[in-house]
């Protein structure tokens, strides 16, 4: 398809404005010229009436008269004025009586003469007289009782008249064209300054967008139009960049999102191989601890009691994590089902680790004793006897487990003085295997138990800081009402 190509701002305004005002001007001009033109050639007319009016009466004395020396001298003093081509007296037989200058020989075929003898009155018409042309006019001459008795021509050359116009018209003209230059100027240096070098800013900020600068912005200057396309030019790109960050932001959680269902694959496919291994190492180590405790009943001597009880250790230690990989992989179906009150899930738990280590106590504040858990006691002392074996290997002197119930929920709450978790490893340290503690102190399942745990209930689990700058786990569980409890928000 062939491209159109229209004119630019500056050229359009040329072409659309300044040339129509150009052209309705130089018609004015023209116009004017022609109004001038008449004007002047009347008021030249009327300087020859004016001049023979002002002799006609001297002139018709003197000729009543016969007094011809008078007629010559005033018809002489006619010719003195300037710019006069001719002065001629004629007596009333038509012969002429004095001359000066250029004037007909005779005028009895000239038919502006008969008419202003006939009509009594003035006349003047263009004639060629000796090959130049001139304007004639005639006055008649009149006697004392009215009868005319002579006739009074006077001459002027059309080129007086021609020559007065064509220096106006040359003046005219001149000063249009100085004029039209002025405006050409005025127009295109004002559209520049006014429009052209804020729309060449544009024009510069677009270029730069489309070599993909998109932090740039148009400045607003210039007139109305001009700051109201820059403020629409900025809104754009404002638009665009918000776009694209929010594309860029779609693709990192998009990312984030795949890695962590990449994970989750990971870890499942972990947590199916390691559940089974589990299970298949379950009842092997049951024997060989059942074996060496046989041994140990039978050994005599105590070196090889100590070598078997070592063994038995070991086994029990692994008998620990098989049994840790079996509860972080392990799912209860019916984890809604039973109900149980905190403070039956508190004494399951002390009764399950008895007391506290050397050097650490342990503080119980159960503000609600009677509010009731919906869930599987078992799986929920677990999540909490893993908290409290952890605040117990953390501490420096002091564990805290509180319980509090409010209008949505129940929280457990284990606290210890130890050196915390940094905030950055609160999300890693729920994930299967990892740990804080040197190598061969820790499963890294303890805290991915709790999570199993809580999410089979529907609850939640928060890492935080505690009141002494060490670690602080809650763990929340949904709060269903009972009629008979009293609630401690």
């Amino acid at each position: 398809m062939k491209r159109l190509h229209l004119p630019g701002l500056q050229n359009t305004l040329i072409l659309a404005v300044v040339l129509p005002l150009l052209l309705i001007s130089g018609a004015a001009v023209y116009w004017g010229l022609g109004v001038i033109q008449s004007h002047d050639e009347k008021r030249l007319q009327q300087e020859l009436a004016l001049l023979a009016q002002a002799t006609r009466y001297p002139l018709s004395r003197a000729l009543q008269s016969g007094d011809y020396v008078q007629v010559n001298d005033i018809t002489t003093s006619i010719f003195s004025v300037g710019r006069v081509y001719g002065a001629s007296v004629y007596d009333q037989r038509g012969d002429r009586v004095s001359q000066v200058g250029i004037v007909d020989r005779d005028v009895s075929d000239s038919r502006s003469a008969a008419d202003a003898v006939t009509q009594g009155d003035e006349l003047g018409t263009y004639r060629e007289i000796d090959g130049e042309n001139v304007f004639s006019h005639f006055t008649p001459l009149f006697s004392e009782d009215g009868r005319i008795i002579g006739l009074l021509q006077i001459t002027r050359r059309r080129s007086d008249f021609d020559q007065r116009l064509a220096d106006l018209r040359r003046n005219a003209w001149w000063i249009w064209s100085l004029a039209a230059g002025a405006i050409m100027l005025v127009a295109i240096g004002g559209h520049y300054g006014g429009v052209g070098r804020h729309v060449g800013g544009l024009s510069a900020v677009m270029a730069r967008v489309r070599g993909g600068d998109r932090r740039i912005r148009a400045p607003l200057r210039g007139p109305r139009e001009t700051r109201q396309l820059a403020a629409a030019l900025n809104e754009m790109l404002d638009s665009i960049e918000a776009a694209e960050q929010e594309i860029l932001d779609q693709k990192a959680r998009e990312t984030r999102l795949n890695q962590r269902l990449q994970h989750q694959e990971k870890m499942a496919m972990i947590g199916r191989v390691a559940g089974g291994v589990a299970h298949e190492l379950g009842a092997p180590l049951s024997v060989i601890d059942g074996r060496a405790r046989m041994l140990e009943r039978r050994a005599e001597h105590e070196r090889g009691r100590r070598n078997l009880e070592d063994i038995r250790h070991q086994v029990q230690r692994m008998t620990r994590i098989v049994q840790q990989l079996l509860d972080c992989f392990r799912h209860s179906p019916s984890a809604v089902e039973g109900r149980f009150t905190t403070e039956e899930l508190v004494a399951g738990v002390v009764d399950a680790h008895g007391d506290a280590p050397e050097g650490v106590t342990l503080a119980i504040h159960n503000e609600t004793p009677g509010a009731v858990i919906h869930g599987d006691r078992t799986r929920c002392e677990l999540a909490v006897s893993n908290l409290l074996r952890n605040a117990f290997l953390a501490a420096d002197s002091r564990v805290v487990l509180s319980v509090r119930s409010g209008s949505q929920a129940i929280a457990v709450t284990v606290e210890d003085d130890g050196p915390g978790i940094p905030r950055e490893d609160r999300e890693s340290v729920l994930e299967p295997f990892h740990t804080t503690r040197a190598a061969g102190e820790g499963t890294g399942l303890g805290l991915t138990v709790v999570r199993s745990v809580m999410q089979e209930h529907n609850g939640g689990i928060i890492i935080a800081t505690s009141r002494w700058g060490g670690c602080a786990v809650v763990l929340q569980w949904p709060r269903v009402a009972e009629p008979e409890e009293g609630e401690v928000g």
